[in-house]
């Protein structure tokens, strides 16, 4: 969600943006090996994968390279919108360890009002292993009410463009 509203804000196409937000979802892939949070959520990785293809897209089609940039962005979201959900393997295989970012903000009204932030880089030890499974939330109340308000406005506004454009 948060690539595609990103590419739509940037001035990306409807249909490129749902496009490169659909890369987002490949380093969930490493799932269906039930393997989670593998290589395929590793920086170095995306780079070294993402590199060559760069290369042959700019040699054959040089004015697509940008939205070959906007896929490999995408990507990367998804890599660093996990980090507060649990440990990954963000630089493997330069650095051994994964990663969890844990941030809080709280705040405490009373006779003196004050904020606490909270910033904890936790790691652990990099091990990939299969599991015997994997469940997972697709979706949560809370995320799909969010995107229901970020989207909602932007897709009234792509309408109502093409409504006008339809009565011009």
């Amino acid at each position: 969600m948060i690539p595609f509203v990103a590419l739509l804000l940037l001035g990306v196409s409807l249909r490129w943006s749902s496009l490169l937000a659909f890369f987002a979802l490949t380093p969930d892939l490493d799932a269906l090996f039930l393997v989670h949070r593998s290589f395929t959520h590793s920086l170095p990785v995306l780079l070294a994968a993402a590199t060559p293809i760069l290369i042959m897209i700019y040699r054959f089609k040089p004015k697509v390279v940008r939205y070959g940039f906007l896929g490999v962005l995408s990507v990367a979201s998804h890599i660093a919108l996990d980090l507060p959900a649990g440990y990954t393997p963000l630089l493997w295989p330069v650095y051994d360890y994964s990663m969890w970012v844990q941030v809080e903000l709280a705040a405490h009204i009373g006779s003196a009002p004050t904020l606490a932030l909270d910033l904890r880089i936790l790691t652990e030890p990099i091990v990939f292993e299969a599991a015997g499974s994997l469940d997972a939330a697709l979706f949560t109340g809370a995320g799909l009410i969010a995107s229901l308000f970020i989207l909602t406005p932007l897709f009234a506004k792509i309408l109502t463009q093409r409504f006008r454009r339809v009565q011009s």
